[in-house]
């Protein structure tokens, strides 16, 4: 097994998870203001720079890595197609994505991860049911740049949904009786919230709702007098009790409301299915006020995406936020 770094570059924190020993050490930084604008980076030589710095200041002396793409950064999908040759799927691919991607299809990298080789009584293969992604080269390009010159060499580009699902294999490896289990994943990031479908492993669908922990900032910043970059530290501090105020509940009513519609939206649409977990994950799975009010809202068992993190990666205070870094290095070193 080949030792690889995870890096979850996020709208306000850098998260990396690196394999020492026998232990994984979970690093969350956060970034400089203004280094991003709704999850695209604004200056990719300060991104380096910062990167660098948090490499050099925090001794990652790993150079491997494998990076995480947000939902809003590239398309994942579930394929089923007849079973045919390597080079014919990798032709296919752009055509399963033609009614996701405007503008020339040329211009994005694509890529997949078999899931399932369907076999007829006689063991012959008669299909294929794969997981396909698809990001801009530009992006991946500018991503690869960034870490090069911040002493990095990517190795791979990891949806966020194939981290969710990496996440999933490994604690299902440890815990089979939840094989089969209907779960949810709430990421809760800065500029969004992305809620995403599984059945045991197996991906079936998410939806990204358009507002973040910056609303949460906002209204820190309004009520303080003080501008939203310096609120963020009030709200991960809970500094003054600012995430206790009337404002602030408003904001938590608006997420759980939210969540608890897509929640019910999957429930109503997969009859078959009984959702039997909730996951919080992302920078605001470490606001018990938000989580709360979202468990209270929507009738499923919740709890901290930690507890599906190795043994090795628990107990660390960035685990909720990290968790897809973890991902990341999991599947860098199963490749």
């Amino acid at each position: 097994m080949a030792n690889c770094a995870g890096i979850d570059i996020g709208g306000n924190n850098c998260k990396i998870a690196v394999r020492e020993g026998g232990k994984v050490r979970l690093i969350s930084a956060r970034m400089p203001e203004n280094t991003t604008d709704e999850g695209r980076i604004t200056s990719p030589e300060t991104m380096a720079s910062f990167l660098r710095q948090v490499r050099s200041g925090q001794h990652v002396r790993e150079k491997a890595c494998n990076l995480v793409l947000s939902s809003s950064q590239a398309f994942f999908r579930h394929v089923t197609l007849p079973a045919m040759s390597e080079s014919e799927v990798v032709l296919n691919l752009p055509y399963e994505f033609r009614d996701f991607i405007s503008g020339d299809a040329g211009e994005y990298t694509y890529d997949y991860a078999v899931d399932e080789i369907v076999l007829d009584d006689a063991g012959k293969a008669v299909g294929l049911e794969l997981f396909a992604a698809a990001c801009p080269k530009k992006l991946s390009t500018s991503y690869e740049s960034i870490l090069r010159k911040a002493g990095f060499k990517l190795r791979g580009i990891i949806p966020a949904p194939l981290g969710y699902m990496r996440l999933l294999r490994s604690h299902i490896e440890r815990v089979p009786a939840d094989a089969e289990k209907d779960v949810v994943f709430v990421d809760i990031g800065h500029t969004d919230v992305t809620v995403s479908l599984f059945r045991g492993a197996h991906y079936e669908a998410s939806k990204t709702i358009e507002f973040g922990c910056d609303e949460i900032d906002n209204v820190i910043a309004e009520t303080y007098g003080i501008d939203p970059y310096t609120a963020s530290s009030y709200k991960y501090n809970n500094f003054d009790g600012a995430l206790d105020t009337p404002q602030c509940q408003m904001v938590y009513d608006r997420f759980a409301i939210e969540v608890s519609r897509v929640v019910n939206f999957y429930n109503f649409n997969t009859p078959e299915q009984n959702i039997e977990q909730m996951y919080f994950l992302g920078g605001g799975a470490q606001i018990p006020q938000l989580t709360s009010h979202i468990a209270e809202a929507v009738s499923v068992p919740s709890d901290s995406i930690e507890v599906l993190l190795p043994p090795e990666a628990r107990g660390q205070e960035h685990g909720p936020i990290a968790a897809l870094a973890v991902a990341a290095m999991l599947e860098g070193e199963a490749m």
